[in-house]
Formats: structure tokens, sequence, C-alpha cells
């Protein structure tokens, strides 16, 4: 896996035009805080994909079939369903952490794709792929703070675009695992 195809992956499962109406915190701090802690979380979890991955008993090859299976449904539930409602927060203090770094910005497909593209792409394709995910989710929550109520008809196709792109970037993971098998 090349890391285009990873930043794609990322890009496409983070889709920042879905999760803007999820983060429902007042501060860029907030988000930006969260956005580095699930970096910080991608790029450990590329460091140790191999050990985990070993520890699991899954090949490298099973483990991109599985991520490719995995983010197929995310990039079809991208294109089907409504952006998500906010998330309540737990404490404006710890808004970072609960509901910015997880479950919004560190997802189980994420990590899926993490673990999978560490052996195919690299840990700095794994690192790249998501400071690029991120950063797109950080700056387009920062644009349309005021809105966080509505949804736009663009905000949609967006959404479903980059749906369609993870949908891609997913089969190509996917063969990429066939055809190593």
């Amino acid at each position: 896996m090349t890391v285009w195809a990873v930043v794609v992956a990322f890009v496409g499962a983070t889709n920042p035009f879905r999760r803007r109406t999820a983060l429902s915190v007042p501060h860029i701090r907030t988000v930006a805080g969260g956005a580095v802690a699930a970096l910080a979380s991608y790029a450990l979890l590329a460091i140790a994909g191999a050990n985990v991955r070993d520890t699991l008993d899954v090949s490298a090859p099973n483990a991109r079939i599985a991520g490719g299976l995995v983010l197929v449904v995310v990039g079809l539930h991208a294109l089907v369903t409504p952006p998500t409602a906010p998330m309540l927060m737990d404490h404006a203090a710890r808004a970072w952490l609960n509901p910015v770094w997880f479950p919004v910005l560190m997802r189980p497909d994420l990590a899926v794709v993490a673990l999978a593209a560490q052996d195919a792409g690299g840990v700095a394709s794994v690192v790249v792929g998501a400071a690029v995910a991120l950063g797109a989710t950080v700056c387009w929550w920062n644009a349309r703070r005021g809105s966080t109520a509505t949804v736009t008809r663009v905000e949609r196709a967006l959404g479903a675009m980059s749906g369609v792109a993870l949908v891609v970037a997913a089969v190509r993971l996917l063969l990429d695992g066939v055809f190593a098998v």
C-alpha cells in the first residue's frame, strides 16, 4: 500500500464533513488536543502493529483483508446515513478526551487501518495519513464551528464523496491483502 492509499483511507474513514456535527465542543484547543492525542494513538498502533498482529496470530495480508472489509462497510455507511448527532461532553476540562479523542477521532476502523497499513506502507505512511486526516477534521470544524446543528447539502455531498473515496481505498487494501496471501 502506498502512502497516498493510506492517506486516502485515513481521510475517507475520518470523513471530516461527517465528524463536524459530532464535535460539540466550544474551543479549537479542545478539538486540536483530541486530534493530537488521536495522532499519537495511531502512531503507537503503527509502531506496535507487528507485535499486536503476532500476539493475535494474524498475518499481515489477513490484517489488510480485515481492514479492507471494515472500511468498505464504513464507506457504504457514509453514503447512506446522515451525519451523527452531537456527542455530549462529560466535563468541559476533559472534553478533548471524551467526546473528541474517543469516540469521534480515535475510532476502531481507523485503528484497524493503522495496524494493517503499517506493514504495507510503514509507520511513516500511517503517521502522514493520520496527520492529514486529523488536520483536515480540525480545519473543517474550525471553518464551520458556528453551524453545528445544521448540515448543508454541500457538506452531505462532500461526506458522501469521502465515503466513495473510502470504498475505493478499502477495495485497494482488500485486494492488496488478497494478492499477498
